[in-house]
């Protein structure tokens, strides 16, 4: 029986082959930059040259000397605009102070991981040398048809550090015999491709990707997790699948889309009862041996944990929790269920029974085309949050059972 990581991964086009000098879809691509492997990039539009492309944080003397030996050209740096801010580096070519003279892959691969170390700083570098460093234009592949822009999207879609090693070939992708060139090279060289124009494609029909899929054994059973990434913003979306969920729409499985909690799930925080309805919802999935916990990186209603903190403050004074982000400045709900849809539907999901009180999941859900049945999740309230979960009954709609007969 596949795994739903091997589902999914055959929705988004990914093989499990490895044989090199194949022009490859974006998952396959990415799995060859997980993997360490240099991919080549080539734009089948413009005249512009051939790019190898390697995840500097895989950068190494032995595989920059490949690169230079293939390229026979110096080797140039994407970073983030981020990580150049924060080095206080504009577009150059720079060396360590020890010694550099830009010659070795043994010199590339020292100044490159000094680069992507957090503790490097702007003092540790001269501007000299020939490794050049390349700021990529805001808006990534979608906006901008470059070789900086892509491999850094490739790099978020893979979700490895937002650094990459290019270096250009001879080869022009509008020459005559450019797609034969490009074959032959990739072939001696055991090299996979892949397209500007399918990075284009891939980038506007999808909005997270697959990076990892691994066992967690917890207390209550052993759950695959699926690591998604969105691809944007890099957030982390964590989904625990337990038995087979693929034939959901006859036999629908449990369904908890759980908003992210620090101060809850992690610390067990009384104001809320997020860790209670997480540990009822696992424990639930675990009795009947077969469910989806979606972890949401939605920290606050979406207003993240310096909002929530400060919102805090203000419940202290006698704000409720709808108040209190109103008189932040904040929406009262500022969550959207777009990237959770997604990834149900990159698994193949079409039916679920939804562990939650709150309407507005239900809803979503079943604007997505998904079918729901509502499974109540209930807590014991508490004191210290029984005006909490009040709050989310009489003015937020959600359906607390447990709260009837309560003052």
């Amino acid at each position: 029986m596949k795994s739903i990581g091997e589902t999914t991964r055959e929705h988004t086009g990914e093989s499990t082959g490895r044989e090199a000098g194949r022009h490859l879809a974006v998952p396959e691509a990415a799995a060859d930059l997980r993997a360490g492997r240099i991919l080549l990039l080539y734009d089948d539009i413009y005249p512009n040259t051939v790019m190898l492309c390697l995840p500097a944080q895989f950068a190494r003397p032995d595989n920059l000397q490949t690169l230079l030996q293939i390229a026979q050209q110096p080797l140039s740096l994407v970073l983030s605009g981020e990580r150049l801010d924060a080095l206080r580096l504009t577009e150059t070519t720079l060396a360590e102070q020890s010694g550099y003279d830009g010659q070795t892959a043994d010199h590339y691969a020292a100044c490159i991981r000094a680069l992507l170390h957090p503790m490097t700083h702007r003092g540790d570098f001269t501007l000299s040398g020939d490794l050049q460093i390349v700021r990529p234009r805001p808006g990534g592949i979608l906006q901008h048809r470059g070789f900086a822009e892509a491999a850094l999207d490739l790099m978020s879609i893979a979700g490895l550090e937002a650094g990459a090693v290019l270096s250009p070939t001879s080869i022009y992708t509008m020459d005559p015999d450019a797609f034969e060139a490009l074959n032959h090279l990739a072939s001696q060289w055991q090299i996979n491709l892949l397209s500007i124009t399918t990075l284009q494609r891939y980038r506007r029909e999808h909005r997270v990707s697959l990076v990892t899929e691994t066992s967690l054994p917890t207390p209550e059973a052993t759950f695959q997790l699926l690591h998604f990434q969105e691809i944007e913003t890099g957030e982390p979306y964590l989904v625990l699948t337990l038995g087979d969920i693929r034939e959901s729409r006859h036999n629908p499985p449990l369904l908890r889309l759980h908003s992210s909690c620090t101060t809850g799930d992690i610390f067990g925080s009384q104001r809320c009862d997020c860790q209670a309805q997480m540990h009822s919802a696992l424990h639930q999935i675990a009795q009947e041996g077969r469910g989806i916990f979606l972890y949401l990186p939605q920290e606050g209603r979406g207003i993240g944990l310096s909002g929530k903190l400060q919102a805090y403050v203000l419940q202290e004074q006698g704000y409720d929790t709808l108040d209190a982000n109103e008189q932040l400045g904040y929406p009262i709900d500022a969550r959207n269920y777009e990237i959770a849809l997604e990834i149900l539907q990159v698994m193949g999901i079409t039916a679920v029974r939804l562990l939650t009180n709150n309407p507005d999941k239900i809803q979503a859900l079943r604007a997505a085309g998904i079918s729901v049945e509502s499974v109540p999740l209930q807590t014991t309230p508490t004191p210290s949050n029984l005006r909490y979960l009040q709050t989310k009954q009489q003015r937020f709609g959600h359906m607390l059972f447990s709260l009837q007969g309560i003052e």
